[in-house]
């Protein structure tokens, strides 16, 4: 079954599943699951600007002994420039500036530590039906947060709406 040929809408919305393999100073923890929410704009045919929200549930068997949570989410805005690989698939490539928090929720205590980061995200996207796509994507974000650095090598499975 072929899928159909991939136009370019104005809009975009994105939700996408992450696989989350932590960096930097989080890497004790376990792969982590993460969800992504990005909405694209198309400015000129083949480059876009986005933002978006990506969060991720840390996974860390010490801490859950101890009933600690720990999570990071990123608010991101940022560039993509795309461009056809055949008739139904496009890959891409994007440029993020974060603005990342680190929460902890420990016995009805909390405390989070925000700070700005850098990320980048590439990946491809198949037509399946009229503007909806699905796609796959690779990211890497990182933030220096109160002298720690906060990183994720991200694996991602997306669903795609244009409009």
């Amino acid at each position: 079954m072929a899928g159909e040929p991939l136009d370019e809408p104005k809009m975009r919305f994105d939700v996408g599943l992450i696989a989350g393999i932590p960096q930097g100073d989080l890497d004790e923890a376990d792969t982590s699951p993460g969800i992504n929410l990005q909405f694209g704009y198309t400015v000129v045919p083949n480059v876009g600007i986005l933002v978006g929200l990506r969060y991720f549930s840390v996974q860390a068997q010490v801490l859950e002994d101890q009933g600690i949570d720990l999570s990071n989410y990123d608010f991101d805005i940022g560039g993509r420039y795309s461009f056809p690989v055949s008739p139904t698939a496009k890959a891409f490539a994007e440029a993020m500036l974060i603005y990342s928090t680190v929460a902890i929720d420990a016995g009805g205590m909390s405390d989070s530590e925000s700070d700005i980061g850098f990320g980048a995200r590439i990946g491809a996207m198949f037509g399946v039906s009229g503007k909806i796509s699905v796609g796959g994507a690779i990211s890497y974000t990182t933030a220096n947060i109160n002298d720690a650095d906060a990183a994720w090598l991200g694996l991602e499975g997306f669903v795609s709406f244009g409009f």
